[in-house]
């Protein structure tokens, strides 16, 4: 079996997300694009493979599961995934659909696709000891990155986060960011602290506490 090739990742790599037709087109368009693209396949499971050999940057496919954000889908995410796969530089799949999609995560490795092992709460910030089990799960899934991503609404969430980010680079890559009150100074402070990427929308915000692309890229020497 085959490991993924190797790819160079920037500190704080910015990933601009593309989950509409138009945002799709000024990714193509863009004269500066960030250091990587993520699409998502569930806000648009019916992209023409042609539309991406334009993007010019290394791409993440997800199809994201609707308890964490995604849209539901009517076509199989199995599928879905894996007609995208070759096209794709890292795959990301939550930590709770790796048995439900177990094979496109092998096909992943097969092909040398690197793969991003994802946790998301858009609720609240659980606790270190329940992060550092699932950090935990992600290694043995033989994730190349584990990205998390919770709402934090006070102090205290943001200095969970930013203290799992401090320890839990030890173990493997991290990708860790926040929605809520304190989403945007994460998105800041986090990518000089070493998460491996920071995610910002093309256009429309998703989630309370983002920052577009265009506002991150403003803010990146606050």
């Amino acid at each position: 079996m085959s490991a993924p090739r190797r790819i160079k990742i920037p500190a704080g790599a910015l990933v601009g997300v593309i989950a509409s037709a138009d945002e799709m087109g000024s990714a193509r368009r863009m004269r500066s694009p960030p250091d990587f693209f993520e699409l998502r396949l569930d806000h648009l499971p019916h992209v023409q493979e042609a539309e991406l050999s334009r993007l010019r940057r290394p791409l993440i496919i997800t199809a994201r599961h609707p308890a964490e954000g995604g849209k539901q889908l009517r076509v199989n995410r199995a599928n879905l995934l894996r007609k995208f796969l070759p096209h794709a530089t890292f795959i990301d799949v939550e930590l709770r659909s790796l048995s439900e999609l177990q094979d496109v995560w092998g096909e992943a490795r097969r092909l040398r696709v690197h793969r991003i092992c994802s946790f998301h709460d858009f609720k609240r910030t659980p606790e270190r000891s329940v992060l550092s089990k699932k950090i935990g799960r992600a290694r043995e899934s033989g994730a190349d990155v584990f990205k998390v991503v919770c709402h934090a609404d006070n102090p205290l969430d943001l200095l969970t986060l930013f203290e799992f980010l401090e320890t839990g680079l030890s173990a493997m890559r991290l990708c860790v960011m926040a929605t809520g009150r304190f989403g945007p100074i994460s998105r800041l402070l986090f990518r000089e602290m070493g998460s491996s990427f920071i995610y910002a929308p093309m256009g429309r915000v998703l989630y309370d506490g983002q920052l577009s692309l265009g506002q991150l890229r403003r803010q990146r020497d606050f």
